[in-house]
Order: structure tokens, then sequence, then C-alpha cells
């Protein structure tokens, strides 16, 4: 799975069916994809270091926005995962988060309830009209893993191909060992900050709605959708090792290197990383102007603590560089 939309889509993990219940949550794993990369490709760590170098403000997860006259803020990076070594948050983010008069999520209502009345609301965008079906775009091997993977996860066999590609590639995107965590009663980062700002009595509020992030990945091109959908379910054995390829590079605050790594994934498994590209703007950049004007009035306030995917902080287009653009002060903290 494609890094981008891979974080795209673990946003919305706590909303899509999950595995039965488990007394012990299991601890995910995987091995780094990167490592095996540059091993086998030795040019591949020269291209990675040298795209990674060309996106700015991608080496901090933790920012200080201010203005002169005004009580500063935070901008924070997350990733949208329940994973112990990322919920786990330093001590300078709990005191910036704790000291935060107003905090904000991306989404805030992530009930079963809202994801069901955000995909009602989808339409014929969320499914194919009678007579058209996915599956004549794939070859056996993909058909068969899209299959297995949705029979998984509740689906009928009647409704594989029926389903839109983006649809699909965002229900196998998630691991079977995060679902049970999710079963289990454990929350995502972002869903635990919400909380922790709930426990002070400061009540989160949502840049986005969930129908809104919904409808961004449906607005992807078809033929790009299914070009992703093929490099998912070819990869798809491999997904746990792609989170875990993300989970280090954030936790190691190397956020400008995610994106190259995912155009070398995709190289690597054969894909052209150009695929990726009308996904990265619908996902990021066109998101990013959103976020911004909904997060302006809370600076302006000052003792905001605002929550947001990391990628979404990186690069010209990010919400680092955007609020600059307002006037804002905006340093790296962590």
């Amino acid at each position: 799975m494609a890094a981008v939309v891979l974080a795209m889509l673990l946003a919305v993990a706590s909303w899509l069916p999950v595995a039965e219940a488990q007394a012990e949550p299991p601890t995910c794993q995987g091995q780094d994809l990167l490592a095996r990369i540059y091993a086998a490709d030795a040019s591949a760590r020269t291209r990675v270091e040298t795209e990674a170098g060309k996106i700015s403000n991608g080496d901090a997860l933790l920012w200080r926005v201010s203005r002169a006259g005004g009580p500063s803020s935070h901008l924070f990076g997350t990733i949208h995962l329940t994973d112990a070594r990322v919920t786990k948050l330093s001590e300078v983010v709990l005191r910036a988060l704790d000291s935060a008069k107003r905090v904000a999520l991306e989404v805030v209502d992530v009930t079963p309830e809202a994801f069901v009345a955000a995909m009602g609301a989808l339409g014929d965008r969320l499914v194919f009209p009678e007579g058209r079906s996915i599956l004549p775009g794939l070859d056996i091997e993909e058909r068969e893993t899209l299959s297995a993977g949705l029979a998984t996860l509740g689906f009928p066999a009647g409704a594989h191909g029926r389903l839109r590609p983006w649809f699909v590639t965002m229900m196998l995107a998630v691991t079977a060992c995060e679902r049970a965590r999710l079963a289990a009663g454990l929350q995502p980062l972002d869903i635990q900050i919400g909380a922790r700002a709930r426990e002070r009595g400061v009540v989160p509020v949502s840049l986005e709605t969930l129908e809104g992030q919904l409808r961004v990945m449906a607005s992807v091109p078809e033929d790009d959708q299914i070009q992703v959908l093929r490099a998912s379910l070819k990869t798809h054995a491999q997904t746990p090792d792609a989170v875990e390829s993300m989970v280090r590079r954030y936790l190691a605050r190397e956020i400008a290197t995610i994106l190259p790594m995912q155009a070398e994934m995709l190289r690597a498994a054969g894909f052209d990383p150009a695929i990726m590209d009308s996904f990265t703007h619908a996902l990021l950049e066109r998101r990013n102007p959103g976020m911004r004007d909904a997060a302006l009035p809370l600076l302006e306030a000052g003792d905001a603590f605002i929550a947001v995917g990391a990628l979404h902080l990186i690069g010209e287009t990010g919400l680092v560089s955007l609020l600059r653009r307002e006037g804002y002060e905006v340093t790296p903290v962590e």
C-alpha cells in the first residue's frame, strides 16, 4: 500500500469493521521495507535522500504557531494508529496539549453511526451502477486477493465487484492486527488526543467532516483508483511491513522521507510511482487549504492544539507553509 493513501486510510481505521474482539490485543509487527529496498537497489537510497531533501518542514512533529500580540498555539502531526510507540506522547507534546484551551482534530465524530451516514451520502460514488463491475480490470490473482479480503470483512461475494476501487482500497488497507487492537478497545492517537482534552473539560472540534474526507477519495479519477487498487492488491501481503516502515519514519521525525519511500515501494513492486500523483494531490494538497481555513479562528484566539496527520504538515503546500503565508511564525519544537 502506498504510504500517502495508507496514511489517509488509517484516519478512518476506527470507523471500519473490525475483527472479533480479543481478550489480549496483539502487538503489531512488521519489517522495514525501506531497509530491504536499499539492500536490493543501491541507487534507491540516493533517490530517497535527494527527494526528501527537497521537501520542507519534514523533520518535526510539534510546531509552535505564534504572532505578535497574541498567545501562541501548537500544530502537531499524528499517525492514525493504536501502536503504543505512537500513542506514547513525549512530555513536551503533553504539556502543549494539556495547556491548550482549544483542541482540533481532523474529524471528531468517529462513531460507527457517523461512518454509516457518511457512506450513505455518497451514493454511486461508493458503488458502481447496475451492470458495472471492477472485476474485469483485475487479473485472476488480484481478484482472488480482493475477494478473500472483502469476505473476511463480511462483504457478500455478490457485492465485491460493485464496490468502487477507492473504497475497496480503503477497506483492505488496515491490517488484521490493527483491526484486532481496535476491536479490543484500543484507540488511535487522534482519538486519544481528543479524549485527553475532554478529561480537562475541553471539547475538541473538527477541521473536516467524515463525509468530506470520503468524497475527496471518491473524487480521484477512476483510472487512477484502479491503478492504486491493483498496486495495493499486488502488495497486500506486505501491508504490515508498509505500516511498520511508516511508523519508523514517523518516530524518527523523518516525515519528509515518507513520500519518497512510497515511490520506492511502488517501484520495487513494479509500478510507476506516478500512479500516486492524483491521490497525493487530492488527499493532501486539496485538503490542506480547508484545514488551514478551519484552523485560523482557533489560532487567532490562541492557546490551541491542532492535531492532523503528519503528512499535512510538510512541503510548500503543507500547513506549516500555509500558516506562515498567513503571517504566523511557525517554528519546530520537537
